[in-house]
């Protein structure tokens, strides 16, 4: 398994305020591409689509995130933006939020 820890310095966010913490997990969105795209390794019909990132719920010890995954043929009509929705568990330590991604890449056998 390939997990990676992320570290993002609160600054002036106070861990109380969920708005805040949601804004800056939005704003740190182009790490979750590895964890998002893990699930299509080496398939270049679909991409991760950090600007439909939003954070949809978070609490005392998780957030959850919605964004885009679109996938591409040659074929116009097949062309498609699927919704991904996952939960990832977060913790607070010394000014920062900490979390952790699986980005094992799915491979089918």
């Amino acid at each position: 398994m390939s997990h990676q820890e992320y570290s993002l310095a609160l600054g002036d966010v106070n861990p109380q305020d969920r708005a805040a913490l949601s804004a800056l997990i939005t704003d740190n969105a182009p790490l979750f591409k590895r964890f998002v795209m893990s699930a299509f390794p080496d398939d270049m019909r679909y991409a991760y689509e950090p600007d439909t990132f939003s954070v949809t719920a978070i609490d005392d010890t998780q957030f959850s995130f919605s964004c885009c995954v679109h996938y591409f043929e040659p074929c116009a009509d097949r062309n498609m933006h699927d919704r991904h929705d996952y939960q990832v568990p977060y913790a607070l330590r010394d000014g920062t939020l900490v979390f952790s991604l699986d980005e094992t890449r799915w491979v089918v056998e």
